[in-house]
């Protein structure tokens, strides 16, 4: 089990010098978003693994554990529901990135609206709700590692795994992220797919009665628990293709086309998860007891799988962790080195980026040790606060005469409102608190537009060839 996981780390350091080979003098664009030119394939394999990581392969199993298919109703719909919104919404994006040689969200906010405090306004939100996704990664790899039986404190286990990632930064940028994700997603489907058919084959062995939460009825659905799922649907739908790691992650491919074939075969991933219900089910059908719901899968793994076969299980999910650490870190990074110390020149840039992405490495990994009922909170916060950039990106691919401050003042207000909400209980009826922030965000901006219209700027869906040629040469 040591030697193959061992192995397949090995591995995918050699995919992350690979992906060096004709790019060793990387600039700063080539460093952040491999200066646009990522091919379907690479794309395809990059964005897959910021859907797919260590959450989605611990937490799904573990949410069907403990709280049966209702969990299974909203886990899909949000995902199946933001490929679609994707497919229209990410070549536009795309599109926006290459007209205004954007690499970073706030680059895109500050170059379509000539406007410094919408840049930094964007940037601080962006910056506030990306710091819990490190540390809910480190605590998703020390339950992997765990699975080794080390004998090594789970500290140093964070300390390595965190170096491990800086390494893969260091190589090459975002090109080593997109070869390890390659790996990771082989890896990830085989194990995935070798458990669930274990389990089938094994699922009468014992021939025990099924446990009691499997048998019993579930609730009927209220009305406040099916506006809470179809609104939290609608919002991390929207929010999933807005998020700065994966406009970053945008901002690699080499064409809109590529971005859209790209999504069209992303669906095709979904065929992990009636595998990973099996996984959950078997544990249950079998009492396979474990500390928290977060641990099924892998106790189930160890339970069917040779030891090799684990091994390989679990550097996939290592490496599902790791893929998402660096695009995170490489999105505060540039957001850091560009956004919020502007002047710097390339070298400087990467410089600085690496020094606050070691920084962060190290306070997730301080996070994750320490971690308590605040880092949940924030968690639950983050697509609050991510979908609130959806107003203002629509000003700049859709929508004419829209103010920089009207987009401030609604960031602020759906922020402030949806935390205010989730943190005081404030009850609304089962819809979303962050739903609400947005629909006041959309108000804001909207009404303003139309009690006190701004400056005419073409949205990226307007633009010609000639107005793109101009926007390009002013900017």
């Amino acid at each position: 089990m040591t030697a193959v996981f061992l192995g397949v780390i090995l591995l995918s350091l050699m995919l992350a010098a690979l992906s060096k080979r004709g790019h060793l003098h990387q600039k700063a664009e080539d460093f952040f978003v491999a200066s646009g030119q990522f091919n379907t394939v690479l794309f395809f394999f990059l964005a897959v693994g910021e859907t797919y990581s260590v959450t989605t392969v611990l937490g799904y199993p573990g949410g069907v554990y403990a709280n049966g298919t209702g969990f299974v109703t909203w886990f899909l719909g949000y995902i199946l529901l933001a490929f679609v919104v994707g497919y229209f919404l990410n070549p536009l994006i795309w599109r926006a990135g290459r007209i205004h040689n954007a690499v970073t969200l706030p680059d895109l906010f500050r170059r379509h609206f000539d406007s410094r405090p919408l840049e930094l306004a964007v940037a601080g939100a962006g910056l506030l709700f990306l710091i819990p996704l490190g540390m809910q990664q480190f605590l998703g790899l020390q339950t992997v590692l765990k699975q080794l039986e080390w004998g090594i404190s789970p500290l140093v286990l964070a300390g390595i795994a965190g170096a491990l990632a800086f390494a893969y930064i260091a190589i090459s940028g975002i090109r080593a992220s997109a070869y390890v994700a390659v790996l990771k997603d082989i890896l990830l489907i085989i194990a995935i797919l070798l458990t669930g058919i274990a389990a089938l084959s094994q699922w009468t062995d014992t021939g025990a009665a099924l446990p009691a939460t499997m048998l019993k009825q579930p609730a009927l659905p209220t009305l406040k628990g099916d506006v809470f799922s179809i609104t939290t649907i609608l919002l991390q739908s929207v929010g999933f293709c807005l998020v700065p790691q994966t406009c970053a992650y945008i901002f690699t491919a080499r064409s809109a086309a590529a971005v859209r074939r790209a999504q069209v075969t992303m669906p095709l991933y979904m065929v992990m998860f009636p595998f990973l219900t099996i996984a959950a089910y078997f544990a249950l059908r079998h009492s396979i007891h474990v500390a928290s719901a977060d641990q099924v899968f892998p106790a189930v793994v160890r339970m069917l799988l040779p030891a090799p076969l684990v091994g390989m299980v679990m550097a996939g999910a290592a490496l599902a962790a790791l893929v998402v650490l660096t695009g995170v870190c490489l999105a505060i990074g540039a957001t850091v080195s560009r956004n919020l110390m502007p002047g710097l020149n390339d070298r400087q840039q990467r410089q600085w980026a690496q020094v606050v992405m070691a920084l962060y490495l190290l306070l997730s990994i301080a996070g994750a040790a320490t971690s308590s009922q605040l880092m949940v909170t924030i968690n639950n916060l983050y697509y609050f606060g991510m979908t609130q950039f959806l107003p203002g990106m629509l000003g700049i691919l859709l929508v004419r005469r829209m103010r920089p401050f009207a987009i401030i003042a609604g960031l602020a207000a759906g922020d402030a409102l949806a935390i205010a909400i989730y943190e005081f209980a404030i009850p609304v009826g089962g819809v979303n608190a962050g739903f609400i922030g947005l629909a006041v965000n959309l108000a804001i901006v909207f009404g303003t537009l139309y009690l006190f219209p701004g400056r005419d700027r073409i949205p990226v869906a307007a633009m010609t060839q000639r107005t793109t040629a101009a926007v390009r040469q002013s900017a």
